[in-house]
């Protein structure tokens, strides 16, 4: 799992507009602390305590550049 792309649902602080949020990227690290790099290289650590809930993703989407609709 280390070296795949994740999905990671976790809670934030209280006090916040919303209780949950969701990121999704490259699974680097698992302990202490889970740490994903998303798509723009932003590193984001989440403490184990606060996942509702880790799944695994396929590759990333190969995006047509030529703009037409399939």
């Amino acid at each position: 799992m280390i070296g795949g792309r994740v999905v990671v649902r976790y809670r934030l602080p209280p006090g916040g507009s919303h209780p949950l949020t969701d990121v999704i990227g490259t699974l680097e690290q698992l302990e202490p602390t889970v740490v994903i790099r998303t798509a723009d290289d932003r590193v984001v650590e989440i403490e184990r305590a606060d996942i509702v809930r880790l799944k695994a993703l396929g590759p990333k989407p190969v995006r047509r550049s030529d703009g037409r609709v399939r």
